[in-house]
């Protein structure tokens, strides 16, 4: 579920809409803080899914 909504094309304009927005008027902190927040939660997700590739390996490998 979290991969889907990562990867969505209507989230990524809702944040290129966000930070052009807040760039517009000169809010630069709030045009990187979501966009930092979503590229955590990208990493955390790229994290999460190489760990459990790293342990169906070994349990693989166990057999």
């Amino acid at each position: 579920m979290i991969n889907e909504v990562l990867h969505s094309r209507l989230i990524a304009f809702a944040l290129g809409a966000w930070m052009v927005y807040c760039a517009s008027i000169g809010a630069y902190d709030g045009a990187l803080f979501i966009p930092m927040i979503y590229a955590l939660l990208l990493l955390l997700n790229h994290i999460d899914q190489k760990k459990s590739e790293g342990s169906r390996n070994a349990h693989a490998q166990s057999k």
